[in-house]
C-alpha cells in the first residue's frame, strides 16, 4: 500500500477558540486518545512561556480585526501509518526514527518555504495514533493584511495546498493522492471527532466510490485505499488503546494486591511496635537496688522483674506483683507482667515454624455424587461444577462433603469451607486450620481472563454465590463472585469486616447480595455500592426459575 499525504486545515476565528487547540496542542487538558507517559516536541517556535494568543496578537498588530475574520489556521500534517512504520502499520504509536526525521525535516522545510514569517508554532505529536505536525499560522496577505480567503479561500486553494505539500514529501515515497478523486475533503476539526469517537463501523456502501468510465483498475484501487486508510487507521488506533487500557488496569490491579499486603505487613508492624512502647522494659538493675541485692549482669539477663522479686523475696506471684506495684506503680508493675508474657509467647512461637494450610484431601470416588447433589437439590448444572472441580475449587472429600476451597487475592489457597452431602440446608463449616479474614471463596464470570472486571457480586456462601452467577447469565462483561462468610460477621467492628477493600474500590460496579445488617456495614467500607436483596435466597429463586438452559461457561 502506497502511503498517501496528510494534509488538513481548522480555521480559528476566536480567541478562546485559539486558545482552547493550544490547550489540546500543548497537553494542558486531559486527552483520552493520547499516551501521557511520551513526551511532543516542539519544531517551530522557541520553548518559551509566552502563550499561543500572544503570538498571534503580536503577529497581526494593530490593524483593525473583522468580527469574522480568521485569525489563525491550524493545520495538520502528517502520512499514512505505513509511512511511519512500514513493516507493523497496525502497531499504533510506534514509527521508525529515521523515517520520523526525513518527514519532519521535510515539512518544516515546506512550512518555512511555503508561509516563511506567518508560521508562529508548530509541534509534533508523538502521543497518538502516528507522528503528525501541528502547526499554526496567522493568514496575512503580502500587504500583511488578515486575509484568510487569499490563502485558503475555495476549493482550487486547498487543491494547490495538497499538490504543494505533496510535492515537498514526495521524495520520501509518499503520494500526494489522486487529484481531482470525489472523495470527501474531512476538515481538521471531523478528522478529530472521527478519532476520538467511541466506536468505528465501516459502511462499504457508503464509502465504496462507483466506478468510473475508462477508470483503469489501478487507479479505482488507489481511490479506494484513499478513501479507507483513515477509517482503518482509526479502528487501528481504538484496537491499540484497549489493548493500553487493559495493560495499565493488570497493572494497577497487580499494585492494589502489593499494596493490600504491604498495608497488611505495616499494620502488623505496627501493632509489635506499638504494644512495644507500651511496655516498656522495667530496668532490672532498679528493682535489685530495691531488694537491696547488688546481682551481676550476667545473672541479670537471664530472669526478669517479677521472677527476680520471687527469688530474692522467698514469695509467690501474687506477692511479687504487690511488690513491683508498691515500689514503681500499678503501670509500671503491668509493664512486667505484658514483658514476662510476651517473652514467653515468643520463645513459645519461635520454636514452632508457621503452619502452611493443607486442604482436605479430595476422594475422586465421591466426586459423582457431589455433581448429583448440587444438580439436584440446588439446580446448579453439572457445567459449572465440572469446571470448577477442573480448577481444584470444588472438590469431595472422604467424609462426604462438598469441599470450596477459598483463596487470597494472590489465589493462594488459604482455607476451606465444608458443605455436608448430608445436610439438606446451606449450611457450611470452617475446615480447621483455615485462615478466615484473609481468603474468600471466588470465581469470575464472563468473557476471557485477559478482560478487566468491571462488576463484582458479593455474597453469603459459595452456593449463593453460583446461583447468582447462573442467574445472571449471560455475562456481557467481566464479572466476580465473591463469598464473605458472614456467620460472625454481624458481631465484628465495621473496619475488620475481612473484605478485599482496596481491590473492590477498583471496580466500578459492586453489588452487595447479601442480607441484613452486614450489608449495610460492608456498604460503608464500599460507598460506591449497591444493595441487591432477594426475596428469600438467590439459591431459591434459581430453583424456581426451572429450565434455565445455555448456561455461560466460566472463565
Amino acid at each position: 500500500m502506497i502511503p498517501l499525504a496528510v494534509c488538513k486545515i481548522q480555521k480559528i476565528k476566536g480567541w478562546g477558540m485559539l486558545k482552547g487547540n493550544e490547550a489540546h496542542t500543548a497537553r494542558e487538558r486531559d486527552t483520552p486518545n493520547a499516551n501521557p507517559e511520551i513526551t511532543n516536541i516542539r519544531i517551530i517556535g522557541d520553548s518559551s512561556t509566552v502563550d499561543l494568543v500572544t503570538l498571534v496578537r503580536d503577529k497581526i498588530g494593530s490593524q483593525k480585526i473583522r468580527s469574522n475574520a480568521v485569525l489563525a489556521v491550524e493545520m495538520l500534517l502528517s502520512a499514512s501509518a505505513s509511512y511511519f512504520r512500514p513493516n507493523v502499520p497496525h502497531e499504533a504509536g510506534t514509527y521508525e526514527k529515521q523515517r520520523l526525521d526525513n518527514f519532519v525535516e521535510a515539512s518544516v522545510d515546506w512550512l518555512h518555504s511555503s508561509w516563511r514569517e506567518r508560521v508562529v508554532r508548530a509541534e509534533l505529536h508523538l502521543d497518538e495514533i502516528t507522528p503528525h505536525v501541528h502547526a499554526y499560522i496567522v493568514p496575512l496577505d503580502e500587504q500583511g493584511k488578515l486575509n484568510c480567503r487569499a490563502l485558503f479561500g475555495g476549493k482550487i486553494k486547498l487543491s494547490e495546498l495538497q499538490d504543494s505539500f505533496g510535492r515537498a514529501i514526495e521524495h520520501l515515497d509518499i503520494s500526494r493522492g489522486i487529484k481531482g478523486s470525489k472523495a470527501t475533503y474531512t476538515t481538521l476539526k471531523k478528522y478529530y471527532a472521527a478519532v476520538n469517537q467511541d466506536s468505528q463501523l465501516i459502511n462499504l456502501e457508503r464509502f465504496l466510490p462507483e466506478t468510473r468510465v475508462h477508470e483503469t483498475s489501478e487507479v479505482y484501487r488507489q481511490r479506494i485505499i484513499q478513501i479507507l486508510n483513515p477509517e482503518f487507521e482509526i479502528i487501528n488506533y481504538q484496537l491499540n488503546q484497549r489493548s493500553r487500557l487493559l495493560k495499565q488496569f493488570n497493572e494497577l490491579k497487580q499494585t492494589a494486591i502489593q499494596s493490600e499486603k504491604l498495608r497488611q505487613k505495616l499494620e502488623s508492624e505496627l501493632r509489635i511496635l506499638k504494644s512495644t512502647i507500651e511496655r516498656q522494659e522495667l530496668p532490672l538493675g532498679l528493682v535489685a537496688y530495691e531488694l537491696g541485692k547488688n546481682l551481676d549482669n550476667q545473672w541479670l539477663s537471664k530472669t526478669n522483674a517479677i521472677d527476680l522479686v520471687m527469688r530474692v523475696n522467698q514469695c509467690k506471684f501474687d506477692d511479687a506483683l504487690i511488690w513491683l506495684r508498691d515500689k514503681f506503680g500499678e503501670e509500671q508493675m503491668l509493664a512486667a507482667v505484658t514483658n514476662q508474657v510476651a517473652r514467653k509467647a515468643e520463645s513459645i512461637a519461635h520454636q514452632y515454624p508457621t503452619k502452611v494450610f493443607v486442604p482436605p484431601v479430595p476422594d475422586k470416588s465421591l466426586w459423582k455424587e457431589v455433581e448429583k447433589y448440587f444438580q439436584n437439590n440446588y439446580c446448579i448444572p453439572q457445567k459449572l461444577t465440572q469446571t470448577l472441580n477442573q480448577r481444584g475449587l470444588l472438590y469431595a472429600d472422604s467424609n462426604n462433603n462438598a469441599v470450596f476451597l477459598a483463596r487470597n487475592l494472590s489465589f493462594e489457597i488459604t482455607g476451606a469451607y465444608l458443605h455436608s452431602l448430608k445436610t439438606p440446608t446451606n449450611a457450611f463449616s470452617l475446615y480447621p486450620g483455615s485462615k478466615r479474614s484473609v481468603g474468600w471463596f471466588h470465581l469470575s464470570m464472563g468473557r476471557t481472563s485477559d478482560n478487566p472486571i468491571t462488576a463484582a457480586m458479593l455474597t453469603a456462601s459459595p452456593i449463593e454465590s453460583l446461583s447468582l452467577a447462573i442467574l445472571n447469565t449471560p455475562h456481557t462483561n467481566r464479572t466476580l463472585y465473591l463469598s464473605i462468610d458472614k456467620i460472625h460477621s454481624n458481631s465484628l467492628p465495621e473496619q475488620h469486616i475481612p473484605i478485599p477493600v482496596q481491590l473492590l474500590n477498583t471496580i466500578p460496579n459492586i453489588a452487595i447480595a447479601i442480607p441484613g445488617k452486614s450489608a449495610i456495614a460492608i456498604q460503608k467500607l464500599l460507598p460506591h455500592s449497591t444493595k441487591l436483596q432477594p426475596k428469600t435466597t438467590w439459591n431459591k429463586e434459581l430453583q424456581q426459575r426451572q429450565g434455565v438452559k445455555n448456561y455461560a461457561t466460566l472463565e
